[in-house]
């Protein structure tokens, strides 16, 4: 029996895949963690920027986002539980509201990124980086007279979102 030979198509299609397969090794376990004793929003690396207001106004509209996705997970009276905190580094809204992608599918989307640290009593903390993006159309039509707010808002709700997907529960 001779081995089989890699015909052209067969050898296209693996090179199409051969990207993905660094993937797999990318995905991190969930938290074990199903207790947290608090989870915080940090915005101090915007107001080290410059942008003190911003990131009042962030944490503004953050931390509500924060306490309804981690409710069934907060337990401050369990000392025994790890304390959390979010962090938003950088956040970039997209220059045109009014168009939902630039060439390649991405220039124009708003975006988030920062990372999460858990913190358990007597260990060490643990950290992921964390990142959201979306069009900015999905907060509306351009036009609407508090757009930034919404596209903002649109934003920290994936982010949180995403935080949250770190918890196994």
């Amino acid at each position: 029996m001779s081995p089989r030979r890699l015909d052209r198509r067969a050898f296209l299609a693996l090179a199409g895949l051969a990207p993905l397969a660094g993937c797999a090794g990318l995905a991190e376990p969930p938290l074990p963690w199903t207790r947290l004793r608090s989870i915080d929003l940090d915005v101090s690396p915007l107001a080290d920027k410059g942008l003190p207001h911003y990131a009042e106004e962030v944490a503004a509209i953050g931390r509500p986002l924060l306490r309804q996705a981690f409710a069934d997970l907060l337990a401050p009276g369990d000392a025994k539980a790890p304390r959390a905190t979010v962090t938003i580094e950088e956040i970039r809204l997209a220059g045109s509201p009014g168009r939902n992608e630039g060439p390649l599918g991405w220039e124009d989307r708003d975006r988030l990124s920062g990372r999460l640290l858990v913190a358990p009593a007597g260990a060490a903390a643990v950290a992921r980086r964390l990142f959201a993006d979306r069009p900015p159309s999905d907060a509306g039509p351009w036009y609407l007279p508090d757009i930034d707010r919404l596209r903002l808002e649109g934003l920290l709700r994936v982010y949180v979102a995403w935080a949250r997907r770190e918890f196994s529960n």
